[in-house]
């Protein structure tokens, strides 16, 4: 479901990048247009694909993005760390 909230953080951290959302596609090498719809007019939040290519240049991680769009919460990094530190605890043993 769409989020007010996320497409209002877009903004902003775009204005604090001193870029438009514009400017962002374009360094995204989307088209412009999928963007706007995909920021403003879609129901849903932009695909992960896109926030991977936007945050770089937004200043975040992909990961933040991620959970900024509702897309990951803090149970799923606990999970995937846990699963990382007995994967890396198995293969030292």
């Amino acid at each position: 479901m769409r989020d007010d909230g996320f497409r209002e953080y877009l903004k902003s951290r775009c204005r604090e990048r001193g870029i438009s959302l514009h400017r962002l596609a374009l360094l995204c090498d989307l088209n412009q247009i999928y963007f706007y719809q995909a920021v403003n007019k879609n129901k849903e939040n932009p695909p992960p694909w896109v926030l991977r290519r936007a945050a770089p240049h937004l200043g975040v991680t992909y990961i933040d993005l991620m959970m900024m769009a509702g897309y990951l919460e803090e149970a799923d990094l606990r999970d995937w760390q846990g699963r990382q530190v007995s994967g890396a605890v198995a293969a030292s043993a």
